[in-house]
């Protein structure tokens, strides 16, 4: 039930049920029904935090993803001499271009080569997470999110 339901009976009723709707505790918006929510929470995006974040609660899997290939693929451009290519650098690192993700080799080295975040996405709402339900809610992998850089071009290799 929505502030539409009662514009037609008038300005006052619209204000009052515009003023419940805004209040947490009686609204009907589903969100604010949702144990833990709060305003600041649904206004924050979610950044980037590096593979180090990740190590903190899941170092063996960071441990077997650094003996795979993705791990170091950022090698690749530097012997190529592309590390600042645009072309090349947001299939090579994570975030590139995005909050807290890859902008340069001297400001985020740390978010160099294809790390957890490339496919699971920004995890700051993940480690912020005060439930195990909600740390599962915060990350998930896209459909197709591997042919964001595997597919066909001038690349060789595919």
């Amino acid at each position: 039930m929505g502030w539409y339901a009662y514009k037609e009976e008038g300005m006052k009723k619209t204000i009052v049920v515009l003023i419940l709707m805004m209040c947490p505790i009686y609204s009907y918006n589903p969100l604010f029904l949702t144990p833990g929510f709060s305003a600041e929470k649904a206004k924050e995006e979610p950044y980037y935090v590096g593979m180090g974040k990740c190590k903190e609660c899941h170092p063996e899997d960071v441990k077997t993803y650094s003996e795979w290939k993705y791990s170091r693929n950022f090698r690749i451009l530097e012997m190529r001499g592309k590390e600042h290519d645009p072309k090349c650098v947001p299939c090579h690192t994570t975030g590139y271009g995005q909050p807290g993700g890859f902008t340069s080799v001297e400001e985020t080295p740390h978010m160099k080569n294809v790390q957890c975040e490339a496919c699971h996405g920004p995890a700051s709402l993940h480690v912020k997470a005060p439930t195990i339900e909600e740390h599962q809610r915060t990350l998930s992998i896209p459909k197709n999110i591997c042919t964001t850089c595997h597919h066909q071009h001038e690349h060789m290799g595919y």
